[in-house]
């Protein structure tokens, strides 16, 4: 167990929010502002991610017993966890090994089931950007911009790049992720023949090919009282590309369960 970075906004009923492979507290700041005016928001930075602990070693298992940790520590009640992508997964984990500590989940554009993972590129293309002599950000942009045609995911992943008095370094443990990435891309197979009855919804990405019909036996089999809802015309980063829409629909939901 890692004692995770977090940061707190606003009083009230507890919501986790768990952000993707990548990813950190700081891409969902905007979110929790919103829900800060009438909730206690919780955001932390998963393991190897943000400014949180590095470790060899992270599982779905292991990170959601980090998340629940966090839950012991603040003495969380009546709590509420979401999570997109890589952080539904350890939402999912989470609400599936410890059902009685949460009382709503909501899983944003990724489902209980296996991908195909497709993050080689991605990290090829941020080992490829040479620390010891890059000069600027700009610099670091336009060597990624020759390999990878998606600002979004680009801008992403520059959050990651931080300027020290040694020069620049990623502040994700790169290495630590390259050497977990087929976990990340599964579902555990422990949790199988596991479901969990809290209310849940999934909001997904009418352009995303992560939540997809297909997928709705799994969500059945694992969350009976799932909800499914799409947004139309919003890709992975949902939240990012249609914000309005995005807190409507999760509003809607954590303030009726």
């Amino acid at each position: 167990m890692i004692r995770l970075n977090y940061t707190e906004l606003g009083q009230g009923r507890p919501i986790i929010i768990l952000h993707g492979l990548f990813g950190s507290a700081r891409n969902w700041q905007g979110i929790a502002r919103s829900l800060a005016n009438s909730h206690h928001v919780i955001s932390p930075d998963l393991r190897n991610h943000g400014q949180s602990p590095h470790a060899q070693s992270m599982t779905y298992q292991e990170m959601a017993d980090d998340v629940i940790s966090i839950a012991d520590q603040l003495n969380l009640k009546d709590l509420i966890i979401i999570g997109h992508s890589m952080g539904g997964k350890v939402a999912m984990t989470a609400a599936l090994s410890n059902p009685e500590r949460f009382t709503a989940l909501t899983v944003i554009d990724i489902a209980p089931v296996n991908y195909d993972q497709d993050f080689d590129t991605l990290i090829a293309a941020m080992n490829s950007l040479k620390l010891d002599t890059l000069k600027s950000r700009s610099q670091a942009e336009e060597t990624l911009n020759k390999v990878i045609d998606d600002k979004g995911v680009i801008q992403l992943l520059l959050q990651n790049l931080v300027r020290t008095d040694e020069g620049f370094k990623w502040r994700i443990n790169l290495g630590g992720i390259m050497a977990n990435l087929n976990l990340i891309g599964q579902f555990p197979e422990n949790l199988k023949s596991t479901s969990c009855r809290i209310p849940t919804l999934f909001l997904g990405g009418s352009e995303s090919d992560y939540l997809r019909s297909i997928h709705n036996p799994a969500i059945y089999e694992h969350f009976p009282a799932a909800e499914i809802t799409m947004i139309n015309g919003a890709g992975h980063w949902l939240h990012a590309e249609k914000p309005t829409e995005f807190l409507k629909q999760l509003k809607t939901f954590i303030n009726f369960v």
